[in-house]
């Protein structure tokens, strides 16, 4: 049996989730990760009790060690998106990924084509109390914007390859 995978994203000042996967790909472009429907996740608020489920929709993930953002191709009920993580650059550990949320999350809706950035008032407040310093918040926004920009375009080869994978998946 593979090994799980743990992907680990923390939330200033709220806490913990982590995501047991399955590493499915590794290339130039980073690790590819896959969680099926019912991948078991837990959430510890900060100071809260833990709380545990699993995936409702099927999800890849793509990461490469010092990389500010983590791209996560979901299969949605009422549609794909691909959707990206801006955080500070990601780290390995013993068992798997972690990485520090910076809330600016780059969306493409894949029926419409339509891009965003989404979580402007997280963002905003997480800046006005400091949960999140100043070079951070210039991290976070110009991540956004290239990696949305990446989106509109939609020429990177990882763009497409994370649907080929996720759908070799299903």
């Amino acid at each position: 049996m593979i090994p799980a995978v743990r992907l680990t994203k923390i939330k200033r000042p709220g806490g913990t989730l982590w995501f047991d996967l399955r590493q499915i790909h590794a290339d130039e472009h980073g690790t590819w990760l896959y969680g099926a429907v019912g991948a078991p996740w837990s959430w510890t608020p900060t100071g809260g009790e833990p709380e545990t489920g699993g995936l409702d929709h099927a999800a890849v993930m793509l990461l490469a060690e010092g990389r500010p953002w983590v791209g996560w191709w979901l299969n949605l009920a009422d549609g794909r998106q691909l959707s990206i993580d801006v955080c500070l650059p990601t780290e390995r550990t013993p068992h798997g990924w972690t990485f520090v949320d910076l809330e600016l999350d780059p969306v493409r809706h894949e029926t419409n084509g339509r891009v965003e950035i989404e979580d402007w008032p997280e963002f905003d407040q997480a800046l006005a109390q400091e949960f999140m310093s100043s070079s951070e918040g210039d991290l976070a926004r110009r991540t956004a914007e290239q990696t949305a920009e990446m989106l509109r375009r939609g020429e990177a080869p990882w763009l497409r390859q994370g649907w080929d994978l996720l759908d070799a998946e299903l």
